[in-house]
C-alpha cells in the first residue's frame, strides 16, 4: 500500500510541474542538449561584445568575407532607406581638426574659390539639406552602383562561424565619407557616414550599417568609392597617417 502511495505522489508532482508550465524530468534530460541551449541563448545578448576570438573552435580566417547571395537585387533595394531614397549620393568631406588645403566643390558638382583655409568638419546638414561646403568630391550613384553597393554591404558576411553577434566600438570614429540618402524634393533621409581609419560606420537612424564586418568589406568599400571617382578619405594619408 505504501508503495503504491509513493507512485502516486511521484504523479502527482510531475503533473503539477507540467501544470506550471515547467516540465520537472527536463532536469534528467541529456546535459549536452541543455547546454546548447543556454549557448544560442548566449548570442542573442544585446549589447554585449563576444569576441569571435573567444569562441571554442575559432579560426582567423573565419572571419574572410564570403559571398552569400542571399538577397536579389530587389530584396536589396526594398529594405530601407534604398526603399524610399529618390537619389542617393556618394560624398567625400574634411573631417577631424585638419586645414582644408584642396579645392572643394558646391552642389553642382563646380570648384568653389577659396576663402577661408579652414572649414567646417564632418558631414554638414541643415534644414535637412546636405551642406556642400566642406564636401571635396561626390557622385550621384546610378542604379548599377547602387546595385554594387547593395551587394557589398547584405550579400558578403563571414566564411566561418556566421551566427555569433559581435558589438563593437572603435576609440575613434573620424568619417571622411558618406552615402547620403535624398528624398524627390532633395531633402535627407538619413545618412551611412564611414569612416576608413577605424572601419566603423554609423548612421542617423541607426537603421543601416555596413553590414557583417568581414575582414575584407572595408577593402570594398575602398573600391566602391575609388571606383566612383570619391577616392578621398579612403586612404591613412587623408588621416595624417604614413601609408603602410
Amino acid at each position: 500500500m505504501k508503495f503504491k502511495l509513493t507512485i502516486c505522489l511521484l504523479l502527482l508532482i510531475n503533473l503539477a510541474g507540467y501544470a506550471n508550465g515547467t516540465c520537472l524530468h527536463s532536469y534528467l534530460a541529456d546535459t549536452t542538449a541543455h547546454k546548447k541551449v543556454k549557448h544560442l541563448q548566449r548570442k542573442i545578448v544585446y549589447n554585449v561584445t563576444y569576441p569571435r576570438e573567444s569562441i571554442k573552435g575559432y579560426k582567423l580566417e573565419f572571419d574572410n568575407c564570403l559571398y552569400t547571395n542571399k538577397f536579389t537585387v530587389a530584396q536589396r533595394l526594398k529594405k530601407y532607406p534604398f526603399s524610399v531614397a529618390a537619389k542617393i549620393i556618394a560624398i567625400s568631406y574634411v573631417g577631424g581638426p585638419e586645414k582644408n588645403h584642396d579645392t572643394i566643390i558646391d552642389s553642382t558638382g563646380s570648384p568653389k574659390p577659396k576663402q577661408e583655409p579652414d572649414t567646417a568638419s564632418g558631414i554638414i546638414i541643415e534644414n535637412h539639406r546636405l551642406k556642400y561646403d566642406n564636401v571635396k568630391q561626390s557622385k550621384i550613384l546610378s542604379t548599377k552602383e547602387i546595385e554594387k553597393f547593395t551587394d557589398i554591404i547584405y550579400n558578403y558576411g563571414y566564411s566561418g562561424m556566421k551566427n555569433y553577434l559581435i558589438v563593437g566600438f572603435a576609440n575613434c570614429f573620424e568619417p571622411r565619407n558618406s552615402i547620403v540618402f535624398l528624398d524627390k524634393n532633395g531633402k535627407v533621409i538619413d545618412h551611412l557616414d564611414i569612416c576608413f581609419h577605424c572601419q566603423q560606420s554609423e548612421s542617423e537612424s541607426r537603421k543601416i550599417d555596413e553590414g557583417i564586418p568581414c575582414t575584407q568589406k572595408y577593402q570594398m568599400l575602398r573600391d566602391f568609392f575609388t571606383g566612383i571617382g570619391v577616392p578621398y578619405g579612403t586612404t591613412r594619408k587623408t588621416y595624417g597617417l604614413p601609408d603602410n
